[in-house]
């Protein structure tokens, strides 16, 4: 998640949105209505508009749009209009993330829906991927740590030179052009 939205914030934009608008579904109502007094579960909720590809994910709709009234989706699962089934996987889950995504008329000019927003970043990235990303990290640190280790190199050859120590430049040489051949690329 790009920006963290508070506790406090979530509960205040919640209050705000069931004060100023009518939902199409009681039942959603009411569970929006208890997200707001579990402030365990409200830091899991996060306000999204692109949900896609999240794990799990409630749509909740008012009677001012044409969207439908409610759907629930869980990774792996067939989309559910159920708010029983969705309340009793939050009350099983409690530490898992979900995303709420609202439809009302005036949601894409609210200052207050903006607020509580929060940019969605797909967390599980396809193994391939998150293998390549952990190998070019661990290149980038390889690559730091030499270029560090070289550097010291020369310091202790310029130091030599500085000194004008004969014996202790021809070994600093030594060790630098050892570590530089160690470091040429096989092929």
């Amino acid at each position: 998640m790009g920006n963290t939205v508070t506790v406090a914030e979530k509960k205040h934009f919640l209050r705000w949105f069931l004060g100023n608008y009518q939902l199409q579904s009681r039942e959603a109502e009411m569970l929006l209505r208890y997200m707001m007094t579990r402030e365990n579960l409200l830091r899991r909720v996060h306000f999204v508009e692109n949900f896609r590809q999240l794990p799990r994910v409630i749509v909740v709709s008012t009677t001012c749009v044409q969207v439908a009234p409610f759907r629930y989706y869980r990774r792996n699962k067939p989309v559910s209009t159920d708010v029983e089934q969705a309340f009793l996987d939050l009350y099983q889950h409690p530490d898992d993330d979900v995303y709420v995504g609202l439809f009302f008329k005036d949601r894409t000019t609210s200052t207050a829906y903006a607020s509580v927003l929060e940019e969605t970043v797909t967390a599980e990235l396809e193994p391939a991927v998150r293998e390549l990303i952990t190998m070019q990290a661990e290149w980038v640190i390889d690559q730091a740590v030499r270029s560090y280790q070289r550097e010291m190199l020369m310091e202790e050859v310029n130091r030599a030179l500085d000194l004008g120590d004969r014996q202790a430049f021809y070994e600093a040489s030594r060790k630098l052009i050892d570590f530089d051949a160690l470091s040429l690329p096989v092929g």
